[in-house]
C-alpha cells in the first residue's frame, strides 16, 4: 500500500469515526440531500461560467457590428476619393487641352497691334 493510500484511508476512518458521534436524522438526511446540494452548488457554478461567456460573446459580437460599420464607412470614403480624383483629372485634363489650345499671349499682343495699324 503506497502512503497516499493509507492517507485517503486514515482520512476516511477519521471522518467515519466523526460521524458516529451524530445524530442517525443528520447522516441520513446529509446522505438523501448532500448530492442535491451538491448538485445545485454545481449548476449555480456553471451558470456563473455561461454568464461571463455570454458576455464574452456579446462584446465580441459588439466588435464585429463595429468592424462592420467601419468597413461601410471606409468604403463610402473610399468612392467619395475615387469621385474627387476623377473630378480632379477631368479638371486637369481640361486646363491641358485648353493651355495647349490657347494663342500665346504675344501673338495676341502682335494681332491687336496689325488691327491697329491698319
Amino acid at each position: 500500500m503506497t502512503p497516499e493510500q493509507a492517507a485517503a484511508i486514515s482520512a476516511i476512518a477519521s471522518i467515519i469515526a466523526q460521524i458516529g458521534t451524530w445524530p442517525i436524522g443528520t447522516v441520513i438526511i446529509a446522505i438523501m440531500f448532500g448530492p442535491w446540494i451538491m448538485m445545485w452548488l454545481t449548476s449555480r457554478t456553471m451558470e456563473k461560467k455561461l454568464e461571463a461567456a455570454q458576455k464574452m460573446f456579446d462584446g465580441a459580437m459588439e466588435m464585429y457590428k463595429n468592424n462592420i460599420k467601419l468597413v461601410e464607412n471606409y468604403e463610402r470614403i473610399a468612392d467619395e476619393q475615387a469621385d474627387t480624383i476623377r473630378l480632379s483629372t477631368a479638371a486637369i485634363t481640361e486646363l491641358t487641352t485648353w493651355l495647349k489650345t490657347k494663342t500665346p499671349c504675344h501673338q495676341l499682343l502682335a494681332a491687336q497691334l496689325r488691327s491697329i495699324q491698319k
